[in-house]
């Protein structure tokens, strides 16, 4: 009795049976290059180096003149930051922690994502101000199995998981500078805030699944490692790659502690540092712990 094999591929299929580890990864990473590789963290680091010495140069040229050579009022942080309104804009990095999509071989351009974002203040006093702030950042996770466990079908060969999120908050602001009235450099501000916010976060979870199969006497089952294929009857062995993209979203409260480091250019303008940690609420295992950021501001005040 002669013995017949043959041999077919799923419609999905993309591969050939028996696609090996090294193809897999290799076209994996073809999918995922991404177009704008993001900055390392140690050049993260020695930006936000440069920009806090600039902001502390340009500050103390700002206490000496105004920029035509006179010399600044020693009561100019009463004069500009009573009951005067101000705009905002900031960019810079952000950090998410405690994510429950693990980084498996991830790029290290993970790590870190951009941030951008802005706000209007009310400064009632000197020593404290209120205002409303929106901000968009992002936080990625990768997974690369240089090992695929062939034990069960189908086998993950590349994760992918990507959440936009939006931040908006009321805030509560406070000048720890004016703790010493008599100071001589007005020029220099250093605020600690809180208040509350909600943020928006909507993504998705991308996957690539390799799955072999063995279909004999009308039976499928998955091939794995080991697994033994009989003559005893028409064999159909199936090879295929399979592609998921699961959405996900959540809402919920944070809490914001910041420290906001400000310097004075001219009566109008004013740049600074600023770093930022808020604590997310109701996570249902989806959130994250806490969002970390590192930004850049150049402020705009309404005087006369």
């Amino acid at each position: 009795m002669n013995k017949r094999r043959t041999f077919s591929t799923s419609r999905m299929s993309s591969t050939k049976p028996g696609l090996s580890d090294a193809t897999a990864r290799k076209g994996a990473r073809k999918r995922t290059k991404p177009l704008i590789p993001p900055l390392s963290g140690r050049w993260a680091r020695v930006g936000l180096s440069v920009l806090f010495s600039a902001t502390v140069a340009v500050g103390a040229q700002a206490q000496s003149t105004d920029g035509s050579g006179t010399q600044l009022p020693r009561d100019q942080s009463s004069e500009l930051r009573t009951r005067t309104w101000s705009i905002y804009a900031q960019g810079g990095l952000s950090w998410a922690s405690d994510v429950w999509y693990q980084n498996l071989d991830a790029k290290r351009s993970y790590k870190q994502s951009p941030a951008m974002g802005g706000g209007v203040d009310f400064t009632i006093r000197p020593w404290v101000r209120v205002g409303a702030e929106y901000l968009w950042s992002r936080y990625r996770r990768e997974q690369r199995f240089s090992v695929l466990d062939t034990k069960t079908m189908p086998v993950k060969a590349y994760g992918n998981y990507l959440m936009n999120y939006h931040n908006a908050k009321l805030g509560l602001g406070f000048n720890l500078m004016e703790l010493w009235p008599r100071r001589g450099a007005q020029w220099l501000n250093i605020w600690v805030g809180t208040g509350a916010g909600y943020t928006f976060a909507k993504g998705n979870e991308y996957g690539i699944y390799i799955s072999n199969t063995q279909t004999q006497g009308g039976q499928t089952t998955p091939i794995g490692e080991g697994t033994t294929i009989g003559n005893d009857s028409e064999v159909t062995i199936t090879g295929s790659i399979r592609s998921t993209n699961r959405h996900e979203k959540f809402n919920t409260l944070y809490v914001p502690a910041s420290l906001h480091i400000e310097a004075d250019m001219s009566r109008e303008f004013s740049i600074g540092l600023k770093g930022e940690t808020d604590r997310l609420f109701n996570r249902k295992g989806i959130a994250p712990k806490r969002f970390v950021f590192g930004l850049v501001t150049l402020r705009y005040t309404f005087v006369k």
